[in-house]
């Protein structure tokens, strides 16, 4: 059942056996998955049923570098649904190699192999409705030529990898109804959790302390508790509760709040392949209609060999903003973002204007592309369930941006910390410390470097860099939006991390972490997917054992 916390009495207390922190996509799997177990469930959510009000503000907090990270209020978002009424639905799952200790990589290492996921990215795959758990093109889109390019053979460079798509699922819309209907889950709405009372012997949490707008108070008490607020709040939480634990709970290894990572991506180069040759280019529909997209990776053995941090690569389009491109339908796409209040990042030029102008020209003189491909993609992005993810446009030259997303270190000063200034519920704001290192920034310039020098072996084409100092280039590279990662980390040694390999804090018998925060390694893929996934661990876990843990 759906209620609402601004309906609770000041001081009163509630009562379950499971309390989960956050409905986004890992509380809301919890949720689900728990439902049958015949335990009273609790899941608290800050937000509305459909949109956040007062409390997206309570996100706000300082950055130590606003140019290459998104304020910490955007690009996540409180209500029923958590960031996915946001996500565009990539969908990958992280490399069996992304799991290893890898030398060249401090810090890695997960508790478990990669092949102990299987089952639960195939389970993710039903959440996210992502279609098979296959990301290999000979299996996934039969029929489909293997390769991005039909002369290279995959060796350093992969080219037969796919990236897939949800439509993308909105998780508060497509589970309402089943959380509503379901009589052993009570959906708290307006709940924001503001602390987490430990026992005085630091062994359990006894309760979890809630706080409204309209000014009441009250607390849960559960024998078990889940944080799954997403990668910071869940560790602002524990930083907050300093009660018993002066540091914050869970922070007995000094890595609470450390080890921070997203990804980074950006645009440094264009490729350009063999003229003549028809590149696999674009969005493909497997045979469930589930969008895939061609990606290039590099193998292990690269990887180990040149000690490269895992990196996936696009061929994209130019970007919208710059009317160099001279294309009629890019231009109408720009210029219809801007009219209906998109993102301003990709605006090149000086004088707006003159750059409008300059677009309007592109559009005139191929209006007839334009009026025939924008419809088209007009009913495929707005009117289907499914949308294509973005436009693509096909070169006729064979040159293509080459977009490429990597994953980070976890440094320790990479780090989350409490503010001293508070919020409008008296809570410590945080204050992120946020770099790219060198060694993030060099195994990018590695990894451009092969793939040139592996293109130009097979004869199949070369790279272009968009400047004459790469280095300036990769210093202008940001986190991608909302990738919010390892400030919890993971480990089996409770010295290296903050929970164990089930996800419970060490030391903390009955609190759980579902979140990408407990990430060792951030891999290169987009966490969502992997997200839905250890929360399906989590919830196995607790199946098979709540009867002792309760």
């Amino acid at each position: 059942m759906l209620l609402d916390a601004n309906t609770v009495s000041e001081g009163h207390t509630l009562s379950a056996d499971i309390c989960i922190v956050g409905a986004g996509a890992a509380g809301i799997t919890l949720a689900m998955e728990l439902r049958a177990t015949g335990q009273r469930i609790i899941l608290l959510e800050a937000g509305g049923k459909t949109r956040a009000g007062e409390s997206q503000s309570l996100y706000q907090g300082a950055l130590n570098d606003s140019i290459r990270h998104v304020p910490l209020d955007q690009a996540r978002y409180r209500q029923l649904g958590g960031t996915t009424s946001l996500w565009g639905g990539r969908c990958i799952p992280f490399d069996s190699l992304d799991f290893d200790r890898r030398e060249w990589v401090p810090h890695s290492g997960w508790p478990f192999p990669q092949k102990d996921m299987h089952d639960y990215y195939r389970r993710a795959h039903v959440y996210c409705e992502c279609g098979e758990y296959d990301y290999q093109v000979a299996t996934a889109l039969p029929g489909a030529h293997p390769s991005m390019l039909p002369s290279f053979e995959d060796g350093v460079v992969c080219t037969s990898g796919i990236e897939r798509w949800s439509p993308p699922t909105q998780f508060g819309k497509a589970y309402r109804a089943d959380l509503a209907g379901a009589e052993q889950v009570r959906v708290m709405l307006h709940a924001p959790v503001v602390e987490l009372q430990a026992s005085s012997d630091g062994t359990r949490i006894e309760s979890v302390q809630v706080a409204t707008f309209a000014g009441r108070r009250f607390q849960v008490r559960a024998r078990i508790i889940v944080l799954a607020g997403g990668g910071l709040e869940t560790t602002r939480l524990l930083l907050a509760s300093r009660r018993v634990y002066r540091d914050g709970i869970g922070n007995h290894s000094d890595w609470l709040g450390r080890g921070y990572m997203s990804h980074i991506h950006g645009v440094i180069a264009s490729i350009t392949l063999t003229a003549g040759q028809e590149v696999m280019f674009g969005y493909e529909a497997d045979p469930q209609g589930v969008f895939c997209r061609r990606r290039i990776g590099f193998s292990e053995a690269a990887q180990r060999r040149h000690e490269l941090l895992n990196l996936y690569m696009l061929l994209d389009r130019p970007l919208l903003g710059d009317p160099d491109h001279g294309n009629a339908v890019l231009s109408a796409t720009f210029l219809l973002k801007r009219l209906l209040g998109g993102r301003q990042q990709e605006e090149l030029g000086t004088g707006k204007y003159a750059l409008y102008w300059r677009h309007l020209k592109n559009i005139l003189m191929g209006s007839p592309q334009a009026l025939s491909v924008l419809p088209k993609f007009g009913r495929k992005r707005l009117l289907q369930r499914r949308r294509i993810p973005s436009l693509l446009m096909r070169s006729r030259s064979n040159t293509y941006y080459l977009y490429f997303q990597s994953e980070q270190i976890p440094h320790r000063d990479n780090r989350v910390t409490l503010d001293d200034v508070q919020d409008e519920l008296g809570m410590p704001r945080l204050r992120l410390n946020f770099q790219v290192t060198e060694q993030d920034r060099a195994s990018v310039q590695r990894a451009h470097k092969l793939l040139d020098e592996e293109l130009r072996r097979q004869d199949c084409g070369y790279l272009t860099y968009l400047g004459d100092d790469v280095s300036q280039l990769m210093g202008d590279v940001k986190a991608v939006l909302g990738h919010h990662i390892g400030t919890t980390r993971m480990s089996a040694d409770p010295s290296l991390g903050v929970v164990d390999e089930q996800g419970r804090v060490h030391g903390i018998a009955n609190l759980f972490v579902a979140s990408s925060s407990v990430f060792p390694t951030s891999s290169h893929a987009n966490p969502t997917l992997t997200i839905v996934a250890m929360a399906l661990r989590v919830a196995d876990h607790l199946k098979g054992t709540h009867s002792g843990l309760m």
